[in-house]
């Protein structure tokens, strides 16, 4: 993405936040978990590290409940599916401000750990997956679904926890949850004799989520799905998903940053989306350690190993 384009949307990002700190789904409207942790990492990856992405980060503080949880905002507590984003976002800030929300961090890494999707035994012939494992479902007491679990996997990676079982199970669920020939959907392979379809946004986000697993057949299919659905998208969540998840993988297009700045001149004509600036913002940044979805380095754990309670 050209850094004319660049500057463009973080200009229009850093306009569209709410004067008492955090972002909203759409210009003023109240802060919300979801743009906001999105916006303080893709203002933070391109080194717009000020008063607005702090605010943003203690704006996520405020939302924190008591538990460690945060919810999509103060009426739904129980729609606590944006926690591994709050997390994320906290231990992918600068320095100052990751010391500063740490306890925050670790709060909500912890409510992780406790929290889980709603297993059952049913029918095979009724539901294509196995829908005894657990990950993180999008309301609490309600059964798993990929990409709240997807986004809580890359919590945990941040926060260096890759080897815990809880970790290990959700990796293996959102495998079993695959479409057959690659990508995945919302989270059902097979419903009855219907055979369901994947589709870009959540291929994108479980691609990211499993960042720094061991590649294998599973995600080669599922690379070479998006890479061929994301040629004419202008969607820019979808697009922004997509991209961010092939590139996590290191098989970014050659044509991405074309791609990029198609959907944000289309994006532009409508109201501004700090959720979609954000997502495209991220998008443009490539791989590398800049990345918040990066793998970390094999180094010292910054904080504390869990084991299985």
């Amino acid at each position: 993405m050209s850094e004319q384009l660049t500057e463009s949307l973080v200009d229009q990002l850093t306009a569209s936040a709410n004067p008492h700190g955090g972002w909203g789904y759409r210009v003023d409207t109240a802060p919300a978990a979801e743009p906001t942790a999105l916006a303080c990492l893709a203002l933070g990856t391109h080194g717009v590290s000020n008063a607005l992405t702090d605010a943003g980060l203690a704006r996520l503080a405020k939302m924190q409940l008591a538990d460690g949880r945060v919810a999509v905002s103060s009426q739904t507590p129980s729609a606590s599916w944006p926690t591994g984003l709050a997390a994320l976002a906290w231990l992918k800030a600068s320095d100052a401000a990751r010391e500063r929300h740490r306890t925050n961090a670790t709060r909500a890494i912890d409510w992780l750990f406790s929290a889980q999707g709603t297993a059952f035994r049913a029918d095979p012939n009724v539901y294509g997956h196995n829908t005894t494992l657990t990950g993180w479902p999008w309301v609490d007491g309600t059964h798993t679904w990929v990409e709240p679990t997807a986004y809580a996997l890359m919590a945990l990676r941040a926060a260096k926890q890759q080897e815990h079982t809880r970790y290990r199970e959700a990796v293996a669920l959102i495998y079993d949850r695959m479409i057959d020939g690659g990508g995945w959907n919302y989270g059902n392979r097979r419903m009855f004799a219907a055979l369901l379809r994947p589709f870009p946004a959540p291929t994108g986000i479980v691609l990211t989520g499993l960042a720094g697993e061991q590649r294998n057949a599973n995600v080669d299919a599922s690379i070479e799905y998006l890479a061929k659905e994301l040629r004419g998208m202008t969607s820019a969540v979808s697009l922004a998903w997509g991209l961010i998840g092939l590139t996590t993988w290191h098989d970014r297009p050659r044509e991405a940053d074309a791609w990029l700045a198609r959907s944000a001149a289309m994006q532009s004509q409508d109201a501004p989306s700090p959720l979609e600036n954000a997502l495209l913002l991220l998008a443009a940044s490539g791989d590398g350690e800049l990345s918040p979805f990066s793998p970390p380095r094999n180094e010292a754990t910054s904080m504390t190993s869990r084991t299985d309670e």
